[in-house]
């Protein structure tokens, strides 16, 4: 019994001794039975990755070149490349690996969708280059099938790479119409059918101005959030790099054009054409290429005076008022700055009362301007019967007629403009009237001892 059991107690132990040695340093992991190892398609990294090229069907050749100065499309001809797009082509295909391995030695690969008219792609690293083709979908799940010349294997691979292997010149192409930044912007120039809107930054380079057509305080937001909005203003459709008639896309002459130029005197500007749909046709100017952007998207750039203009009341500072003059159905009231302070005739006024008014006002939000039109709709017809504040600041007078209130917006008429506000001026106008209406606080009774009896006097009473 005991010869038997020692050379089996040693077999059982040589055996386990292999299966530990083929789990643990024969693979790199353990997988579970019936489950390949993933192999890496390519074997390199993307950073060793010099070219891909797309060979699909009829289509001419794609070909995008990496470099330590970035990518390039080399083929069909020169052109900048999406650079996010082009990284991220490189990390597709340096990264894939099967999921399966479906034939070891294929001697046919058109029962898996491999042929001449499958799509193509030439990865080139500085030692070789390997052709991949990809084949069908498989009849199960959202993988492909997929074959590396020269390897006699067929592979399944997961389906995302279906979309790098149809990458088309349009997909690659640098997509911005201005490829460097613009840098200090100072002037920004707005042709429309409309009119031009010119602003220039102000001398102190804090914030811009409005030259154009008038001169008007700017909104420092709308201003930078155009010059955001234009710098990633992207083509939508390529349309034709060398057209033979730009007149044909609305180019004779432009429809409207943007103008930035920068504190070196350098120029950026886009032209536009006729619409396509939901999409523009637009050019750069220096450039007669034509390509389309998104229709909604110029809306961002192409902004009107009132989209550019200061969003407040421009209405004195508090400290330079010298007069101001409030006016309703019941009267006018003016009151004057004193060296005692705000004065009606004789009255004080609370310093706190004239200075929320003030600032309610510089502080309400202009909704939009218009032209001085339909007056008696906002109740601004008749000027000697509207209510009315009068600022005088400087030796100059401004005069604000205060129209009728509808809803949460209220109508002003400013500076020979109709000007839309919210409603909330209208209620620190009635609070500051009924401030300055209320009557004048009573003198209290104050009662003061009788000063105390001297000695003499006392005699006196003692001794008439």
């Amino acid at each position: 019994m005991k010869k038997r059991f020692l050379p089996t107690l040693g077999a059982f132990i040589v055996l386990a001794l292999l299966l530990v040695y083929a789990n643990y340093f024969e693979t790199e992991e353990k997988l579970p039975p019936g489950v390949q190892k993933p192999v890496s398609i390519l074997g390199c990294s993307d950073k060793d990755i010099v070219s891909l090229t797309w060979r699909n069907g009829a289509e001419a050749e794609l070909k995008v070149k990496y470099g330590k100065e970035g990518s390039r499309i080399v083929s069909p001809a020169d052109y900048p490349v999406d650079q996010g797009e082009a990284e991220g082509l490189l990390k597709h295909f340096s990264e894939l690996r099967s999921e399966l391995i479906i034939v070891e030695n294929a001697t046919d690969t058109a029962p898996y969708g491999i042929d001449a008219s499958s799509p193509v792609v030439l990865v080139e690293t500085a030692t070789q280059t390997v052709q991949l083709t990809l084949g069908a979908k498989t009849e199960v799940g959202g993988s492909y099938y997929l074959v590396r010349q020269g390897d006699p294997r067929v592979f399944m691979v997961p389906g995302y790479i279906k979309g790098s292997f149809a990458r088309g010149l349009a997909d690659l192409r640098d997509k911005r119409l201005f490829a460097e930044d613009f840098g200090q912007a100072s002037r920004i120039v707005i042709e429309e059918a409309e009119g031009k809107v010119e602003l220039r930054q102000n001398e102190s380079l804090s914030g811009w101005e409005i030259v154009a057509p008038a001169s008007y305080a700017a909104d420092g937001v709308a201003v930078a959030q155009l010059l955001e909005n234009l710098r990633n203003l992207k083509v939508s459709r390529f349309i034709e790099d060398k057209p033979e008639d730009a007149a044909g896309y609305g180019f004779a002459p432009y429809r409207a054009r943007i103008l930035v130029i920068n504190r070196d005197n350098r120029e950026f500007a886009i032209e536009t054409g006729e619409m396509s749909g939901v999409d523009t046709y637009v050019r750069v100017s220096g450039s007669e290429a034509v390509h389309a952007v998104l229709t909604s998207e110029l809306h961002g750039v192409l902004v009107d005076l009132n989209g550019l203009r200061e969003k407040h009341l421009d209405v004195p500072a508090l400290d330079s008022i010298e007069e101001m003059t409030v006016a309703d159905a019941s009267g006018s009231i003016t009151i004057e700055r004193k060296e005692s302070g705000w004065m009606v005739g004789v009255q004080k006024i609370a310093e706190s009362d004239v200075k929320d008014f003030v600032n309610s006002l510089g502080r309400t939000r202009v909704n939009s301007f218009a032209e001085p039109e339909n007056l008696e709709e906002y109740g601004l017809k008749d000027a000697e019967k509207a209510r009315s504040i009068e600022l005088v600041s400087g030796g100059e007078k401004l005069k604000i007629l205060v129209g009728a209130r509808k809803g949460a917006s209220l109508s002003l008429l400013m500076r020979n403009e109709l000007i839309d506000i919210n409603a909330e001026a209208d209620d620190a106008f009635s609070h500051f009237m009924h401030r300055l209406r209320r009557p004048p606080e009573e003198t209290k009774n104050v009662v003061i001892d009788p000063p105390a009896a001297t000695p003499t006097s006392a005699a006196s009473e003692e001794n008439p």
